[in-house]
């Protein structure tokens, strides 16, 4: 009896590791996932930024040079 009862807590203590590993595993996807919707974010921003002032600068009338 002792013996499956040492057998059951050595298996809960493994499993308490492996659980709080998977919610480590886990936060840490999901930091991750932030972090990359931010850089993504970052970038389409920026981009369009540099864009837009392409834009504005092909919009504006060229100069004429004077002779």
């Amino acid at each position: 009896m002792l013996e499956r009862i040492a057998a059951t807590t050595a298996a809960l203590v493994e499993a308490r590791a492996e659980v709080a590993a998977s919610l480590k595993r886990q936060a840490m996807i999901v930091k991750m996932a932030e972090q990359r919707e931010s850089a993504i974010t970052s970038f389409a921003e920026k981009w369009n930024k540099e864009q837009m002032a392409k834009i504005d600068k092909a919009m504006k009338p060229k100069k004429s040079r004077k002779r």
